[in-house]
């Protein structure tokens, strides 16, 4: 991709991070730019204080740039950073449009915890989102309507794709079209190869999955940003091996899961945990299959994960009076 190929935006943004550098667009050309060290003080929570989509000042003296102030984020795309007791915030993406789960199911095998922990983090981020069911040339048909149900029901926008066959190929350019969209999933999932198939200029490197791990291998190692032939940008993200969603409030995880939420209006008490409250009408549904038993251990799973970094969900409280429903 070269510079002519590149859209001019009225304000440069970050279109790479690498350690202390970037890469940032600067009236429609790529230049790379220091960070400067006071953007390193006061991070807070944040473990990076820049990230792919960031719209940024920068200042040049003679050949060399810097990035001097990140001006303020639409949204962002972020997950607790891994591999640490440290509660911090690593950012992904900022001021995107959808974000575009890719999972797979073939090689690694579709992980529901790992895309509901997605989906639940986007929600708290009010980003977005599209779950794509990738290498269905590899899976089997029965396995994939179940999985497509347990979403499709939850209101999660789907589409089954196969960069072999060019499955959903065309509906996923349609979906991208126009939009900034991050690609995130797994590691080996098959993201770099669909965005291979959908815009054959990019030319980004793939690697073979391993078959013994059953999981992938990392081919790409920082986030990038690309423009697409269809109009608008993907924002190609390393793959990873888990997902941990950052600060959500345990008590609130509940309504990041729609089919959930739904159900659990009408539950007795107004901060029902759903996991043995009398009268709960999530644990009903679940009982009458109304809500899929994945959706729902990945709901306890990340409550329990949640309840332990930030604390109980709270007290439970009765509805009373005939206004209760309202209150909510």
């Amino acid at each position: 991709m070269t510079n002519t190929d590149l859209p001019s935006a009225p304000q440069p943004f970050v279109t790479r991070v690498d350690a202390r550098q970037c890469e940032v667009m600067v009236d429609g050309e790529i230049i790379s730019a220091l960070l400067r060290g006071k953007l390193f003080e006061n991070l807070g929570d944040d473990k990076n204080p820049v990230t792919v989509g960031d719209y940024v000042e920068v200042s040049r003296e003679g050949n060399d740039w810097a990035i001097d102030r990140v001006l303020e984020r639409r949204n962002t795309f972020a997950r607790r950073v891994a591999g640490e007791e440290s509660d911090r915030r690593q950012l992904l993406a900022a001021n995107v449009d959808q974000v575009v789960i890719v999972n797979s199911v073939g090689i690694p095998p579709f992980s529901s915890m790992v895309a509901d922990r997605i989906l639940v983090a986007c929600s708290f981020a009010n980003i977005p989102t599209v779950l794509v069911l990738n290498k269905a040339d590899k899976g089997k048909r029965g396995k994939m309507k179940r999985i497509v149900k347990s979403y499709t029901d939850s209101g999660t926008q789907m589409i089954i794709t196969s960069a072999v066959d060019g499955t959903g190929v065309e509906e996923l350019r349609d979906i991208l079209a126009n939009k900034t969209s991050v690609l995130y999933g797994l590691s080996g999932v098959g993201k770099s190869t669909l965005m291979n198939r959908l815009d054959d200029r990019l030319e980004i490197k793939t690697r073979e999955v391993s078959g013994s791990l059953r999981s992938g291998r990392h081919t790409t190692t920082h986030s990038q940003w690309y423009p697409i032939t269809s109009g608008g940008a993907v924002i190609d993200t390393p793959g990873v091996r888990k997902f941990r969603p950052f600060g959500i409030p345990p008590n609130d995880l509940r309504i990041h899961f729609a089919d959930l939420h739904i159900f659990g209006k009408d539950c007795v008490y107004d901060d029902c945990t759903h996991r043995e409250e009398p009268e709960c009408k999530v644990l009903s549904a679940l009982q009458d299959d109304k809500i899929a038993a994945s959706r729902y251990r990945s709901y306890i799973a990340i409550l329990e994960e949640l309840e332990e970094k930030y604390g109980g969900t709270g007290r439970i409280v009765e509805k009373t009076g005939p206004d209760h429903k309202a209150r909510r």
